[in-house]
This record gives C-alpha cells, structure tokens and sequence, in this order.
C-alpha cells in the first residue's frame, strides 16, 4: 500500500498545526511540488524529506513517524518504538561504525556488483560443462540466459 496518501495528510496536518501557508513551506521547494505532495500525486526523495523537514523546524524522523502512524493507524510513539526495537535487534550489525564504513567523505564507497550465486543453477551448469557442452548448449537445456551460463561458468 501506498505511503504517498498518509504523507500528504501528514504534511498537511503539521503545516496546518503550524500556521504556515505553502509559500512559509516552499522554501525547501516550489509550491507546485509541495501542491503535489499534500495530494498525494507526487513521491518525496530522501533529500527533499530532509528539505521539508528543516523547512517545517522538524527532523526528518519525525515526518517519517507520523507518516507511518498514519499509515498503520497507530500512535507515532508505537511506530518510533518499533524503529527502536527493531535497530536493538540488529545489534552490533548495523551500528553506526559499520555503516560509516561504507562511506568516505560523505560519499558511498564503491565495490563491485556481485550477487550470490545460486547454488542449484551452478550445479547444473557445471555439470553441463563436466559433460564437454559448450555454454550456448548448456543455456539452452537448462533454460538459463547465455549470460547466466556465462557466469556460472566461471
């Protein structure tokens, strides 16, 4: 289900508590966008979340809490402690250092694409290689793309 109706009511609803107009808001965007958003017809980016959020003298969390209280019809104190419980179960995985370590000078360090190769399929291929077949042959009886064959190949 959709985030986007919960959002707009959201940010209609804090802009309203607040007294502001569209134009006090639109400095972290133009009205037309913002029009968008309380309709729910548009998506905001993480950016501009942030964007909204200073604009509105707020934290981002905060418009992500209410959002989601909104969404699954429960306080925003039920969702925060949900967030809670959920960053406590993941531990020491997903603490602040291991996700800094993914980051150089505020930008996201690069590695090679790789995906886990499925354990079945690179039975099979290997096997259709143990046979002397070449990779097209093998692409073929397996019903595997050239590309997938290619790389479990290897």
């Amino acid at each position: 289900m959709s985030l986007k109706p919960a959002f707009a009511a959201m940010l209609r609803s804090v802009r309203d508590a607040q007294s502001r107009t569209q134009e006090n808001v639109a400095t972290a965007t133009s009205r037309t966008y913002l029009g968008h958003l309380e309709n729910g017809s548009s998506n905001v980016s993480l950016d501009k979340l942030n964007e909204l959020a200073h604009s509105l003298g707020l934290s981002p969390l905060t418009l992500i809490a209410l959002t989601l209280s909104a969404h699954d019809e429960c306080s925003a104190d039920e969702a925060l402690q949900r967030a809670h419980d959920e960053i406590h179960e993941l531990g020491e995985a997903v603490k602040l250092e291991v996700i800094r370590a993914h980051l150089v000078d505020g930008k996201l360090v690069k590695r090679k694409p790789h995906r886990p190769a499925n354990a079945e399929k690179l039975a099979r291929v290997q096997a259709c290689k143990a046979k002397g077949m070449t990779q097209s042959a093998a692409a073929r009886e397996l019903g595997m793309s050239k590309g997938t064959v290619h790389l479990l190949w290897h």
